[in-house]
């Protein structure tokens, strides 16, 4: 059956209209980063300066820790302001440790390769980081298993406005979050890419950690349950 000139045009119109939602969007978010990093681009760099053994809490957002340089992409009160899609403005070799919970699957894959190799870099030869991100393979496992105990828990994943009514669809918001998230990890391509950016040690870890010098993970209920958690050593 041939589509009629109609639906033609109703489809063409609505790619249209979504294209110009999304160029509207990128302009929108230049725009932002822009003016952040006109306001508050040097305030890092300029903290860091001459320091040592720093511990950098990478896209802290909600969890702000005392002690720690809190980077996010909103800066406010005790956070740095950095987009971590560039480069970081801290010297090599004199951060101690690096902390970064939910945040890389907010990253296309090749950003966050880029963002490891800057870890690497500004770390010492014995420096350590901490990586927590949502578990693609928790998720499918679960997906496959039809394991409605885990699904029971994530029904409101992201704090959806409605409970999400299949495995399918919470699986879905895991991966996509609304568009801000960007790429699923599982441990398997999260040891392939810290190895392939240098790291000689990618290892599974687990909630509160006590190996893990300093470990400030986050304590909200659901965190372990759907989380991979990994330490990377330099």
């Amino acid at each position: 059956m041939k589509m009629s000139a109609v639906l033609k045009q109703i489809i063409k119109r609505r790619s249209t209209q979504l294209a110009m939602r999304r160029m509207q969007n990128a302009v929108s978010d230049l725009w932002t980063d822009v003016s952040r990093e006109v306001r508050h681009g040097r305030e890092l760099q300029a903290y860091c300066q001459g320091k040592t053994g720093i511990s950098l809490n990478m896209g802290c957002g909600e969890l702000v820790r005392s002690g720690w340089i809190n980077v996010d992409l909103q800066s406010r009160s005790g956070v740095f302001y950095l987009n971590a899609i560039n480069q970081l403005p801290i010297k090599s070799g004199t951060v101690a440790r690096i902390h970064a919970e939910h945040f890389l699957e907010h990253l296309d894959y090749e950003d966050a390769l880029k963002f490891l190799c800057e870890c690497y870099r500004v770390l010492d030869s014995s420096g350590t980081m901490r990586v927590v991100v949502p578990d693609a393979e928790k998720y499918m496992r679960a997906y496959a298993d039809n394991d409605a105990k885990f699904f029971d828990q994530f029904k409101e994943l992201g704090g959806t406005s409605e409970p999400l009514p299949t495995n399918c669809a919470i699986c879905n918001q895991m991966f996509h979050m609304g568009g801000h998230h960007r790429f699923a990890w599982d441990f398997e391509t999260l040891q392939y890419a810290g190895r392939s950016v240098g790291f000689t040690e990618v290892k599974k870890s687990y909630h509160n950690d006590k190996e893990v010098q300093e470990c400030i993970d986050g304590q909200d209920w659901w965190r372990p349950l759907e989380s991979l958690y990994a330490n990377l050593k330099r």
